[in-house]
Formats: structure tokens, sequence, C-alpha cells
């Protein structure tokens, strides 16, 4: 998840760990890692950083209430994040370290929800809360190690994969990164209004192993791969048998569909060069990977996809943008089938276009995306999210940024039933206006 503006530990950590030449130039800031004050442990420095950011959220979702149910539109929330980042230097010139993020947004628990156990003697309809969980409980978003040399960078744990570490054309740079913000999701009520744009940064923080390499002459190029979709330090299911196969982390066959991916390879190779006061970086892509084998019946397609983007600067505007197209559902998720064993052989194809504009300590812009997906196996009508945003940010001061944005959502699937019930809309759309500010340490 992408907080933009936010300076993620994959940024804070590219700025600090890159070797020399290869510092990685990604969107974001790296507040977290220049600003934090070092101290030395067994001869590592060890840096801790993060922020804290307040916000106003109003959300209007069509077609979410009910008669026995309403919700609201507006809310305060916040959010905090601990980066904490080690790096150490060998006497053979080996450089090695740590990147950890510690969050608070563990949101939409089922133990959060309030649960409709039905109509008692005319009193109407009667809502039982169960056991509450805070939604400001810690987990780690990101944890990885690394490994540096004039010969490139090893990376392994819970981070983005090549294309991501490479990607060039994302523009998210304003507000809190419009569509490809965590922030405007986490107000989002409901998984089917929520939109699924196949981000370059979508890919997810799976467990895997990724080769970055130095520049020459303008080029890098990376690589990853990983075993599967899962993360953290255990198998994922720990009973007697497998019967509970379906949520292990090795998972490779079952009786039944899963979109899982395994065996995931991500390959990237990017430009970045100038020409007089206009700079320019071009990425170019592929993901595959193979699906979990339907015992049972067909299996799903596997994913096999091309991803290619590029971005130019100069006198205060970014403008760019990036293309994604191939076998694939929606967040680069196999396809499975349709119906009975009717193999689903259909395509997602996604792009995003958009501009930024900064001039002393204000940056505004904004973007527009959209994908053509199969969406849901069991209608053949085929799935169109369009997302667009807008919005701004302004330094105060180092550390400290007032940031404001709206974000348009649209999905649209014919015969698709949003909100399980009668009469269920084809289309649905969401408004969200975020406002606050952060600070960084």
């Amino acid at each position: 998840m992408r907080k933009l503006l936010l300076g993620s530990t994959a940024v804070a950590a590219a700025a600090l760990f890159a070797p020399g030449a290869m510092a990685q130039s990604l969107s974001g800031d790296a507040l977290s890692a220049s600003s934090a004050a070092g101290t030395s442990l067994r001869g590592l420095e060890v840096r801790i950083g993060g922020f804290y950011k307040a916000m106003y959220n109003y959300t209007r979702q069509d077609n979410l209430n009910v008669a026995d149910a309403r919700v609201g539109n507006a809310d305060f929330s916040n959010e905090v994040e601990i980066h904490v980042l080690a790096s150490g230097k060998a006497a053979n010139g080996l450089r090695y370290g740590v990147a950890l993020e510690i969050q608070n947004d563990s949101v939409r628990q089922g133990s959060n929800f309030i649960t409709n156990t039905g109509n008692t003697g005319g009193q109407g309809t009667v809502f039982t809360a169960a056991t509450p969980v805070s939604k400001s409980s810690l987990d780690f978003d990101e944890a990885w190690a690394y490994l540096a040399g004039p010969w490139g960078q090893i990376r392994f744990g819970e981070e983005d994969g090549a294309i991501a570490q490479l990607q060039s054309g994302h523009i998210t740079g304003f507000g809190l990164g419009g569509t490809d913000s965590g922030d405007n999701n986490q107000q989002v009520i409901g998984g089917n209004y929520r939109p699924a744009f196949t981000n370059p940064n979508d890919l997810g923080d799976n467990t895997k192993l990724i080769y970055l390499t130095p520049q020459f002459f303008g080029f890098d190029a990376g690589a990853s791969f990983a075993f599967n979709t899962q993360e953290g330090p255990l198998s994922g299911c720990d009973a007697v048998n497998i019967t509970t196969v379906a949520v292990c982390d090795k998972l490779s066959g079952l009786a039944g569909v899963s979109n899982r991916r395994r065996n995931e390879i991500q390959a990237a190779l990017r430009w970045r060069g100038s020409f007089g006061p206009v700079g320019f970086a071009a990425t170019v892509g592929y993901i595959g990977a193979d699906a979990v084998k339907n015992t049972g019946g067909p299996s799903p397609q596997r994913v096999d996809m091309v991803w290619a983007g590029a971005v130019g600067t100069a006198y205060g505007f970014t403008v760019g943008g990036w293309y994604t197209g191939g076998n694939s559902n929606t967040n680069w998720n196999t396809t499975s089938r349709i119906a009975g064993t009717t193999v689903d052989d259909r395509r997602a194809d996604a792009f995003l276009a958009g501009a930024t504009y900064t001039i002393d300590a204000i940056t505004v812009g904004g973007h527009y995306t959209t994908i053509w997906s199969a969406g849901s196996q069991t209608v053949p009508a085929g799935r169109r999210d369009i997302g667009w945003a807008v919005g701004g940010n302004y330094r105060v001061a180092p550390g400290l940024d007032f940031f404001a944005e709206y974000v348009n959502y649209e999905r649209k699937e014919q015969g698709f039933n949003f909100n399980n019930r009668a009469g269920s809309p084809n289309t649905t759309t969401v408004d969200i206006v975020l406002a606050g500010f952060r600070v960084a340490f």
C-alpha cells in the first residue's frame, strides 16, 4: 500500500541504502531517512523516523444504505508509521542493512463489525456488537534486508518487486497519491465498492528475492522472484492435516479455484537521462506467474503481463503515464473460469496518465486511470474501473505538510450484484474528499 507524499519505507530505504551510482529515484520523499538522527549499534547506523498523519474525510457511496442501517459521510482519522532503518559496511566494502515499517492501519477486521441477528417480536432489527478490536493495532507493512556493492544490490523480505522499484510515469506526487493511495480506500465500505486498478505498487509485499543492478550509461535493471503471494515467518496453516490448505503459503493445488499466484517473476529495465532542462525516464517490465492448480477441473490461467511507463520533468512540471496488459484479472490475479468448465481467457488492460506542477512549497496535480478486466468470474460481461483524482500539498516547514485531494471511483459490471440486494445496480460510484496535515520525523 502506498501513501504518496508520505515517504514509504521503500523510498526512504532506497535513498539511505543505494550503493553509489545506483540510487533509486522513486516517487515520494525520504524525510524519514534524511532527517532521522543516526546512532551506532554494533557497527550499524540506526535511524528511526516515520510520520503522524491526521485528516478529515468525506466519503459518499451510492446504493450503500438500507432501511435498517445507515452510515454518515464524514469522519476524522489518523495514521502512524514508524520506520527503522539500519545500515552498515564491512571491512571489505560490502554494505548491508535492514528496513522495517511498522504501521497502525489494520482496518476492516471482522471482529469490529456489528452482526445483524434478525427481527425479534416486532422490535425491529436487532444488532449485536462483536468483540471490539482496536483498528490501531500495529503490524508490519514491509520488512527486508539487503546486501550491496559495486555489482548492485540484493534485497530479501517483504518488499515491492522489480517493477515497482524501477517504474516510471506513475504520477502520484500530489495530495495523498490519488487513486493509488490506501488512505482513500480505507474510507470505502464494502469490497465491491473498492476499485482494483492494477497499479505497479499493487503486486504486493509478498516475501521475495530482488536484485537491482548499478546504473550504466543511464540504464539500470532489476528482477525479483517469489514462490507465492504470502508473507511473514510461518507456513500459514498448522492443522493436523492440510484440510486448511487453501490458506497455506505453499498452496500449489486444491479441488477448487484459487486466484493466487505461484512462482512469480518480475523483470524491469529503466533508462534515465536529460535533454537540456528536460529530465526523462522510461521503464519496460514483465510479470509472469503460475496459477494454483485446480485438481477438480480446469485450472486458472497463468499470469503474463507487460508493463511500460515514461515520465518527463521540466520547469516544475512532471508529466507521465504507464500501460499494462496481458493475461490477468484485476490486482494481478489469475483468471479462472466463467461457469462450469469454461476457461475464462479474457485479458486485462490498464493505464494511468497524469501531471503535477510544483512551485516553491506548493505541489498540485491529478491523474486519470482505468482498467478493463474479466472481473467477477461468475458473470460474462466483464468489468470496467475508472478513477480520477486532483489534489495538492503545501510544505509549511521541514517535516510539516498540509494536503487535500478529491477522488472519484466508478465500477461498472453488467449482471454483477454489488450489494447482495435485489435490484442491485450495474454501476457504483464513490466520491472521497481528504484534507489534513502530516508531520514527518
